[in-house]
């Protein structure tokens, strides 16, 4: 037996009409202009926060390492680059023979991938893009002086701070949300 089928005699239609349609898009791409600059933020926020994260557990893994093996740790920017916005390396300094020198020396790289992400480094140290963690776990420029420095990660005015104490302590914060953020370097500050 055949399923009967039902056919509306009353004139009315199922579907809607292309205005209908029309209407519905416009709506959907005000709301899609809408969102995107709420989008945007979120995504730098998301791109700012993994590579803090990043950062401080590299720091974290070079003060842990150089203590474990009582040796010297240099995180420096990756071998092609001046600067720690393309990613950083960890090596140990005595496997280290120069700040561009093979990849190979290294027992960690990370590499970041966002278009927009800068990460500057404000230290104690001027124009130092390197910094060296001890044996006993104390953080010092490439010249050898005791090293604070505040590391800036940034993208799209998105920012987080990692403020490093010359006892190689890490601290994270987000300038404007966090109250204690906003204050200046200081060279014994954990």
């Amino acid at each position: 037996m055949a399923p009967h089928r039902v056919r509306r005699t009353d004139g009315t239609n199922r579907g809607a009409t292309l205005a209908e349609l029309l209407t519905c898009l416009a709506v959907l791409a005000i709301l899609a202009a809408a969102a995107w600059p709420s989008w945007q933020r979120l995504l730098a926020r998301q791109q700012v926060e993994l590579a803090a994260d990043r950062l401080a557990g590299s720091l974290a893994l070079a003060r842990a390492t150089a203590v474990a093996r009582r040796e010297d740790v240099v995180l420096s920017p990756l071998p092609d680059s001046l600067a720690l916005d393309r990613g950083w390396r960890l090596s140990l300094a005595s496997a280290r023979a120069s700040a561009d020198g093979p990849a190979g020396d290294a027992f960690a790289v990370v590499q970041t991938h966002g278009a927009c992400l800068r990460i500057g480094l404000r230290s104690t140290a001027p124009g130092s893009h390197a910094l060296r963690m001890t044996a006993v776990g104390y953080s010092r420029s490439e010249q050898g002086g005791f090293l604070a420095a505040t590391f800036t990660v940034s993208c799209r005015g998105e920012q987080r701070l990692l403020k490093l104490g010359a006892h190689g302590r890490v601290r994270m914060c987000t300038p404007g949300r966090d109250a204690d953020c906003d204050g200046p370097l200081q060279a014994g500050a954990p």
